[in-house]
């Protein structure tokens, strides 16, 4: 069995030249043409909720992958929803009978996922009926994340509202001036929930934020939820910043005490998903009034943070602090 990061190394060896970013929630596709199986032109246009699924014969996940894909299209029967799998070197035709219920589209030489940054296997983008990204894996999915992402393209997007970008554990162990430069970079205010024992060896770092308007509140003394030594904590921002915490979210948990209730998305960013899965766990799921709860010290969520920004104000979503 090929591994998976051989997949990816291949395709990427394979598509080579790609010159933007992969698939990216909010992206639109406007059609789509390739062969069929029996060499004839085929071509895909927006007007329902489509499953795509970017698959290869060289790569044993399309083992894993089409069963899943089946089992979620039985699960639509009688909705407007499509299923088509892509081969992304048009030799998938050797295992078609595999694909069973679901239509097989070959891209020869891979042109068409050169040109629209498909860069790895499996693939999976759900769209709606405009034609607009609403969902990107770039792994083996289960099922019912691939129904869930058909559900919710089938619902009107959510396109204005405000949204909360917090990250705990501020200030990072290394510091956080990477942080707050991305913040800036972005013209993004955040909510920052501090650890108290950091605040005064790293009190230029807490200055900053403070003149940089953003909001400090507390995520315990030393990072311990069953001891959170709250007035510790509120001496040392009354010590060193001058101003008092109003709201404290414990290490391991979303809920935010003293603030009105929000939906909260927690991608895990702490666990250091790929940028694409980061993207993918927080585009799909914002709405008016979510919180995203990211960490500081996590490099990914760096590198995914001006794309994060980008996409939800193109959509119409501005940024607050609670």
């Amino acid at each position: 069995m090929i591994s998976r990061a051989l997949c990816v190394l291949t395709v990427l060896a394979a598509l080579v030249s790609v010159g933007k970013a992969n698939p990216a929630i909010g992206e639109t596709w406007d059609s789509m043409r390739m062969r069929d199986l029996a060499g004839s032109p085929t071509e895909w246009k927006p007007g329902k909720v489509t499953v795509v699924s970017f698959c290869a014969y060289w790569c044993d996940t399309w083992k894993q992958e089409i069963p899943r894909l089946e089992a979620a299209k039985n699960a639509t029967n009688g909705l407007p929803v499509d299923f088509i799998t892509v081969s992304v070197d048009g030799r998938w035709v050797e295992k078609s009978q595999n694909s069973r219920s679901l239509p097989l589209w070959l891209d020869d030489g891979g042109e068409w996922c050169r040109a629209h940054a498909v860069d790895r296997v499996p693939t999976t983008v759900v769209l709606d009926k405009t034609g607009e990204i609403r969902y990107v894996s770039g792994a083996v999915n289960r099922s019912q994340d691939v129904l869930d992402a058909v559900h919710q393209a089938m619902e009107p997007k959510a396109n204005s509202g405000v949204i909360y970008l917090t990250f705990d554990d501020f200030p990072s162990p290394g510091g956080s001036d990477d942080l707050l430069d991305a913040l800036r970079a972005t013209n993004v205010k955040a909510t920052l929930f501090c650890i108290g024992s950091r605040i005064e060896p790293q009190n230029r770092l807490l200055r900053r934020a403070r003149d940089e308007g953003m909001s400090l509140q507390c995520h315990s003394w030393d990072h311990d939820a069953a001891y959170p030594q709250l007035e510790r904590c509120r001496e040392a921002f009354q010590r060193v910043l001058g101003l008092e915490p109003q709201l404290y979210r414990a290490p391991g948990h979303e809920t935010i005490v003293g603030a009105p209730r929000h939906p909260v998305i927690d991608p895990f960013d702490y666990q250091r998903p790929a940028k694409t899965e980061l993207l993918r766990r927080v585009l799909s799921s914002v709405r008016d009034g979510a919180v995203i709860q990211f960490h500081a010290g996590v490099t990914v969520t760096l590198e995914a943070l001006p794309d994060i920004v980008a996409n939800l104000r193109k959509r119409g979503f501005q940024f607050g602090t609670l």
